[in-house]
């Protein structure tokens, strides 16, 4: 991901971030502009930024969600129903330690103060493991047919490793599927929407289909790409 183009709103220039634990993050470069979420309850704008460890140096990243007013929601504590279910997948993959996909380091979650846009309403931050390498989302199909059979591979096997937690991720795309090229390492990110299951998938090219890591022929009308992509 590139650094956003828009600026980083007042209420979140505050370059380091404390936590309960005694730990510090100082505020790197954002990964995304300030934008609103539409998957989660309450509604929530969220920011996400490289950051490192005040102690050490090591980088990680943050992801920072503010509550947003709307019409009759009340202030609440939080956290939003996407930023619990990354939270209780990111523990999974930590206490497995699991390599293809980041783990929990650090949760707060505070009320807004008066220069937020909801005062009383929710922001939490989440830090979390940073994944090595980069998103393919705009370089994949540019890449040596060589090079995109080990991604296919490698992102198999980090799949499987994730469904052997229960865990199946809803937001399939290029985006989330990291690469390092160096190591020829695979990981997965983003969890913020997943299913709970009990068995891996049963097909390995119509897997990689949902993800846009191998072609599939164009569907017949709109409701056989709905079953295809969410059935």
């Amino acid at each position: 991901m590139s650094a956003a183009a828009e600026p980083i709103p007042a209420f979140l220039d505050n370059k380091t971030v404390d936590f309960p634990d005694g730990t510090c993050y100082v505020l790197l470069d954002p990964l995304t502009n300030y934008r609103s979420c539409h998957d989660g309850t309450p509604s929530e704008s969220r920011m996400v930024f490289a950051c490192k460890s005040a102690a050490n140096d090591e980088e990680y990243i943050m992801k920072v969600k503010v509550q947003l007013p709307a019409e009759g929601q009340p202030p609440v504590e939080g956290p939003s129903s996407t930023t619990a279910a990354e939270l209780v997948a990111l523990e999974k993959f930590r206490d497995a330690k699991l390599t293809c996909a980041p783990h929990l380091v650090s949760f707060k979650k505070v009320p807004q103060g008066s220069e937020f846009p909801f005062p009383g309403g929710f922001v939490t931050y989440t830090v979390m493991t940073k994944m090595p390498g980069s998103s393919l989302f705009g370089t994949y199909w540019n890449m040596p047919g060589g090079e995109r059979e080990a991604i296919v591979k490698g992102a198999l096997d980090a799949l499987r490793s994730i469904y052997a937690l229960g865990i199946e991720p809803v937001d399939r795309g290029m985006r989330n599927v990291i690469w390092d090229p160096t190591t020829k390492h695979c990981s997965i990110i983003d969890f913020e929407l997943w299913n709970e299951v009990s068995e891996t998938f049963k097909d390995d090219t119509q897997e990689m289909q949902r993800w846009g890591l191998v072609r599939r022929p164009p569907p017949k009308d709109w409701f056989m790409e709905w079953a295809y992509q969410y059935r």
